[in-house]
């Protein structure tokens, strides 16, 4: 009986089809900014600028806006020129009856003014045209519209549509019966009433991508990767796209709903050109997209958000790769993980107590199972009291602990916003002491449902409370916690059950006055920087930190992972976290993953199997389920089953050293760990519209198989003549085709791109701190004219030395038939007792006669075998130490 139908029989329950209860939140027709936005589509702009006020300095033009239908009321204007050729674009209400939120900490540090400015080109009464490095900015003054053009070529324009609009504040008394009744200051959902005591505030702008194929981003829904149409010139197709946190039971795949986090942040891609947009407002946002012509080149979109101002960045690229680090310089460039970080991840709600961790454990060390991290849940808190420990269960938090890290292992504890109301809780009491909660519009603590029953919200936005709470992480102050437990932030959207939407009034009120409203997309973003200050300053800024976070925010990638939430056992989400993760990419949130297994309901087998080879080649990879589902961990799966998750969990163990080198990649450069194909290659115009397979950096291309029952599984190879490599047998295969690769359950279709050269290790170990000094097997895939490029970056995985120079950088190359290895940074200090214990040479013309290995002017003939089916040859123990030159010449 072969694997696959081992596999099949074995089930004893089929995945369910689950859906979220959708009429829990809110749709375009319920809200009435979102309907009055929308209802405005093209119309000739009402919005002028004065030409008088225009006023120019060495990088800033300061222009004043006004309006024939709200005579008095001006906005105030800026157009900066910043450094990375990004454009920013600020709208203010002048004199306001309320001030309005601006969003600050979603940027990583001040913005640098470019050194070149921006000179004015020519200026009249009815315009001015700016130089801003290869671009041109054309201001036209009525109606007020912004373009940018590089060559002859327009790349992005604003109100081209005339959309823009600006609600200026009034009192209620001046209100109009129409504004009144249409919800502005008052909107009634289900049974919830929203009060709006400053009435409408909306802002909102289209902004179109010229010669864009394509747009990405804005995530977090269940949908595709490329963003679709959501009206046309007549009618609209569906809402627009939402951002909105939310906590969504069940939710649903191909669909635009709002999810979890927000990253209001969308790139244009076509095979010339690429630009970004990043919209920086933390309110409630949807987005429409405007369906194209056949015969036209422009995306059209429509940004709206319920308050705060108008802030929004143009990066202007010009390739994709440019966009990237354009966006990280801005919001912030991701951290260096520590390694555990990106090994697997065990996870359960809920392990039961302090014996089942250990039996979890036994499991793991019976079947050679490697494993980073075990995880609990909710339920090893006393009562659902973060920072406190069931005493009965886990009478002994520390031990377990140091028994997990005497094994080279770590812990994650769960740690949610919402706090029990409970005297004696010394959260509580602190909390409630110092006035660190969320208040109601009437003064007093917002009070909602959530784990731990009647509970309040900390108020992060209070820079005093994010202080106390990270002060909380220490030792000392969260009773039982060692140094090798992490955290984890859950239900921050916020979540509150018996509110709006499953979360919050948007009429509470937060430090500095601010309506929830107004900042409720940054709420776990500001969680999840508190946590990780504590995490940081708990080892005195030593030890790396390690905080997932299921909210985020724009810049959210400074702290660290999220991940795609509650999904469920099916094979639709299990396809669908690859869209999504490349979507949480493009939105500069490179550490993502989603839940192996399926959170909600009861994998069979074969998709349990298919998950972890899906999840082993995704950047965050942690297994996790939900407190009904069946025990899943891999030691109790039957034994075929247990074997091919193992494999996949060691393919994710064997190629650390590549991942590692990745993310140090990325944390440097902005770029994606988890990167779709039109990264790699940007002019494969196929490559725009797939995203059911992706590159892991720029050498390892992944399709997971997403559907029951494969023997065949078709695969895109982009890049035409780019050569590849299957990763399992060395099989040779010419990109820009697809291949109908044949698949057992036991494998799913992983190339190695011509032309590089990856390190992977080799050898079993439980996980992998254990791995830490093993040897390195370099894999060389010679491209057609024999040549191979790599690099491999090492330091202590833990700490922050190699910021202090602790780290080794060694670089690889292949050319004229010579293997060649050099320190790429002649400053790193960090050594290594890893050594190079094999070379796979793939894809060479011919056997070799002899291999000769130069170490420090010695030459050595070192023993290799022949493959000649694979022309591949393989060097065995060349026992080099890792960070030594040397070279291999094949003769």
């Amino acid at each position: 009986m072969n694997a696959l139908r081992i596999v099949i029989l074995y089930a004893a329950g089929t995945s369910l089809a689950f859906s979220a209860e959708t009429e829990n939140f809110k749709k375009c027709k319920d809200v009435s900014f979102c309907r009055h936005h929308r209802k405005l589509r093209k119309r000739q702009s009402i919005f002028s600028i004065l030409p008088e006020s225009v006023k120019t300095d060495s990088s800033t033009v300061h222009f004043s806006v006004t309006t024939s239908s709200d005579v008095g009321k001006s906005l105030d204007c800026e157009l900066h020129g910043l450094a990375s050729s990004t454009l920013r674009l600020q709208i203010r209400e002048r004199q306001p009856l309320r001030k309005r939120y601006e969003v600050v900490d979603s940027l990583a540090g001040p913005t640098r003014a470019a050194e070149e400015g921006l000179p004015v080109l020519s200026q009249t009464d009815d315009s001015i045209k700016l130089s801003f490095g290869n671009a041109v900015v054309d201001l036209t003054y009525s109606p007020v519209s912004l373009s940018v053009s590089i060559g002859d070529e327009t790349v992005l324009s604003l109100n081209a549509r005339g959309l823009l609009e600006y609600r200026t504040s009034r009192p209620r008394s001046e209100a109009s019966r129409a504004s009144v009744s249409s919800g502005d200051w008052e909107e009634l959902f289900k049974t919830f009433t929203d009060s709006k005591p400053y009435g409408p505030q909306s802002v909102g702008m289209d902004i179109a991508f010229h010669k864009a194929k394509q747009v990405y981003g804005i995530p977090e829904h269940a949908d595709s990767f490329t963003l679709q149409p959501t009206i046309s010139s007549r009618k609209a197709i569906r809402d627009p796209y939402r951002l909105y946190n939310l906590d969504v039971f069940k939710y649903e795949v191909d669909s635009n709903v709002a999810l979890y986090g927000s990253v209001p942040y969308m790139m244009g891609v076509s095979t010339q050109q690429t630009v970004g947009v990043f919209w920086n407002n933390a309110a409630e946002t949807w987005v429409d997209i405007l369906e194209k012509s056949p015969s036209s080149s422009v995306t059209s979109t429509h940004w709206f958000s319920e308050s705060g101002i108008i802030d929004v960045f143009l990066l202007l690229g010009p390739g994709a790769s440019d966009v990237f680090e354009q966006y990280a310089s801005l919001t912030g460039f991701p951290p260096l993980p520590p390694l555990f970080a990106i090994s697997y991840h065990q996870s359960r709600w809920n392990y039961n107590d302090e014996s089942d961790v250990a039996s979890v454990m036994k499991g793991f060390e019976k079947f050679n199972i490697p494993v980073d991290v075990l995880w609990l849940d909710i339920e090893h808190t006393h009562e659902k009291k973060y920072l406190t420990w069931d005493k009965q269960r886990f009478p002994q938090p520390e031990r377990m602990q140091n028994n997990l890290w005497a094994r080279h292992r770590r812990m994650v504890a769960i740690i949610d916003p919402h706090i029990k109301r409970e005297d004696g809780y010394h959260v509580h009491d602190e909390a409630t002491e110092h006035g660190y909660y969320i208040q109601t519009r009437n003064g007093s603590d917002y009070e909602g449902y959530c784990w731990p029953g009647q509970s309040s919200w900390i108020d992060y936005l209070n820079p005093s409370a994010r202080e106390w709470w990270a002060a909380k992480m220490a030792i000392g102050k969260f009773p039982g916690s060692t140094l090798s437990l992490f955290g984890w932030n859950d239900m921050n959207e916020p979540s509150v059950f018996d509110g709006p939407e499953i979360s919050m009034h948007k009429d509470a009120v937060h430090y500095g006055d601010w309506e929830h409203r107004d900042v409720h997309n940054i709420y776990g973003f500001y969680q999840h920087k508190a946590t990780v200050d504590g995490m940081l300053a708990r080892s005195d800024g030593q030890a790396r930190p390690f905080v997932l976070s299921r909210a985020f925010f724009a810049g959210s990638q400074r702290f660290g992972p999220v991940w795609t939430g509650d999904n469920t056992a099916s094979w639709s989400h299990l396809a669908m976290s690859v869209p999504m993760l490349l979507s949480l990419g493009v939105g500069g949130l490179s550490f993502c993953g989603a839940d192996v297994g399926g959170f909600f309901s009861d994998p069979d087998m074969e998709l349990l199997v298919r998950w972890y080879q899906a999840g082993a080649y995704q950047p965050f990879f942690r297994a996790h389920a939900h407190l009904d589902s069946r025990r899943r961990e891999p030691h109790i799966l039957p034994a075929q089953v247990r074997t091919l998750v193992r494999d996949a969990i060691m393919q994710r163990y064997a190629l650390l050293p590549y991942w590692y080198t990745v993310f140090r990649t990325s944390s440097l450069t902005g770029l994606p760990v988890m990167r779709p194909l039109w990264l790699e290659f940007p002019k494969d115009e196929k490559s725009l519209t797939m995203e059911d397979q992706y590159m892991i950096g720029k050498d390892i291309l992944v399709k997971p198989v997403t559907e029951s029952y494969v023997r065949q599984w078709p695969v895109y190879l982009p890049g035409k003549y780019q050569l590849w490599y299957n990763f399992m047998d060395y099989t040779r295969h010419i990109g820009g085709k697809t291949l109908d690769m044949k698949v057992s359950i036991g494998t799913i279709p992983v190339f190695q791109r011509a032309g590089s050269i990856l390190t992977t290790k080799q050898r079993l170990r439980r996980s992998s701190v254990a791995m830490i000094h093993d040897p390195i097997t370099l894999r060389v895939a010679l491209d057609g004219k024999l040549r191979a490029n790599g690099e491999l970056y090492v330091d202590d995985g833990t700490t922050f030395e190699y910021q202090q120079d602790k780290f080794l950088h060694q670089k690889f190359s292949f050319t004229s038939n010579k293997l060649t290895a050099k320190l790429a940074d002649s400053s790193g200090k960090f050594t290594t007792k890893s050594w190079i214990e094999q070379i796979i040479v793939i894809g060479l013309k011919k056997e070799p006669d002899t291999a000769t290995l130069t170490v420090k002017k010695k030459k050595i003939d070192v023993d290799f075998s022949w493959l000649p089916d694979k022309r591949t040859a393989l060097v065995r123990k060349p026992d080099v130490t890792l960070g030594k030159d040397f070279s291999l010449v094949f003769s």
